[in-house]
């Protein structure tokens, strides 16, 4: 059986291993920060919170009990008995106040805005967490994608600048073409060097939202021509786009508040039930009381509370509009952002890249066939560096506005679907 078990062991490890290597997709990683993010665990106990609390609005108040003396005599020969005066009675009681219905109907109404809110304000957190971690994963990939690409170029490179040496020690090449390969080959390596630097750094900010137990290398970008939806029905709905809802919600909240303080003019009233009992040679007695609440100077209690509300629900209106605003201009960038990059990164991938790779590969042909000269070859190579460099940037910056226009659909499921 120890031997069964050590086989078996031994199955296990290469799939471990290759489960292990599999690659990270941008949705794997959004995913992951939807899940362990504590901004949405922060925002689960907010929304927990206000479910909670909506429980008890609007309820009555907790009955008082009534436990006194009354009429109980301080002076003379009956001073300080309960039974001998016939006016002394121990009493015992409830007492329940009654608030106004409007009161606690508009008390149940702030509760559920306040639920509002938090939903609202969950749903805008797990839209800043999917979006920062796809732009994470997106500087990460790219990072990776330039350094394979120019460590590719980096032998090649190396090759020529060979090439040049064994050709000035044979006497076919100049002092100038070898040490400019030997230039081109160290400014090559020092931007290798800060690739590094950007890759690494780049790595850790998408194990801040992933974990780092959860890092591996990037799978390839994935296609960003598609949105949720249609341009026009994104643009149709940016007043119900996620990062919108909390600013709804606290217009809701304000409103809610508004009708509370409303509601406060209502006068409300209380009961209270009392039974007292006398001295042995006296009978009992029963008190039924009810009491109801005069606002009589509403100008100076009740009314100065409902002008705050009211400005209340101005202010969260017009910081609404704001908000708007600006949304739509930011919309409306991030949409000619992505629209622009993708085309060009379209001409880059079909054209500039093939045609640079094709002009490097050929210069260092030619000056391996002695048909050709270093600097030639070192300006290909360089101009082929910059391209995926530009091409990189240009990855990040259309990934930007991809992760912004791609979580902003009020259907759209990868955010509703999350627990």
């Amino acid at each position: 059986m120890r031997s069964s078990f050590l086989v078996f062991i031994a199955l296990l490890c290469p799939l471990a291993t290759h489960a292990a290597e599999q690659p990270l997709t941008l949705d794997a990683a959004v995913n992951l920060a939807l899940s362990r993010a504590p901004q949405v665990a922060a925002g689960q106990a907010a929304t927990e919170s206000a479910q909670s609390l909506s429980v008890s609005a609007g309820r009555l108040p907790d009955p008082q009990a009534i436990i006194g003396i009354d009429n109980l005599p301080v002076t003379g020969t009956d001073a300080f008995s309960t039974t001998r005066d016939f006016m002394t009675m121990r009493k015992a009681g409830l007492m329940q106040s009654f608030p106004a219905g409007a009161q606690r109907r508009s008390e149940r109404a702030v509760a559920g805005a306040e639920i509002t809110l938090a939903d609202a304000q969950l749903q805008a957190t797990q839209y800043e967490v999917a979006r920062n971690a796809a732009v994470a994963w997106v500087r990460y990939a790219a990072a990776n994608d330039s350094l394979e690409r120019l460590s590719a170029l980096e032998s090649d490179l190396e090759f020529g600048a060979r090439a040049a040496t064994a050709a000035l020690r044979s006497g076919r090449a100049n002092a100038s073409e070898a040490l400019a390969a030997d230039a081109g080959v160290t400014q090559l390596k020092s931007r290798l060097i800060q690739l590094r630097g950007e890759l690494r750094r780049d790595e850790s900010e998408l194990a801040r939202w992933i974990g780092r137990d959860s890092m591996s290398r990037p799978a390839p970008i994935p296609s960003m021509d598609d949105l949720p939806a249609e341009v026009e029905r994104l643009r149709a709905s940016v007043h119900q786009h996620v990062s919108l809802r909390p600013l709804d919600a606290e217009v809701e909240v304000a409103q809610a508040k508004l009708e509370l303080a409303r509601a406060a003019r209502r006068p409300g009233w209380s009961a209270e039930v009392s039974y007292a009992k006398r001295g042995p040679d006296f009978s009992d007695m029963a008190s039924l009381q009810f009491t109801v609440d005069l606002p009589l100077f509403a100008r100076n209690r009740q009314n100065p509370v409902i002008a705050a509300r009211g400005a209340d629900v101005r202010r969260a209106q017009a910081e609404r509009e704001a908000e708007l605003r600006m949304h739509q201009a930011e919309f409306e960038q991030m949409l000619a952002t992505w629209e622009s990059t993708g085309e060009q990164l379209k001409y880059i991938e079909a054209e500039r890249l093939p045609l640079a790779h094709e002009r490097s590969s050929a210069a260092l042909a030619a000056y391996r066939g002695n048909q050709g000269d270093m600097r030639a070859a070192l300006d290909a190579f360089e101009d082929e560096t910059d391209l995926l460099l530009e091409r990189a940037n240009l990855q990040i910056e259309r990934g930007m506005a991809w992760s912004y226009l791609r979580y902003l659909d009020i259907a759209d499921a990868a955010l509703r679907n999350q627990p």
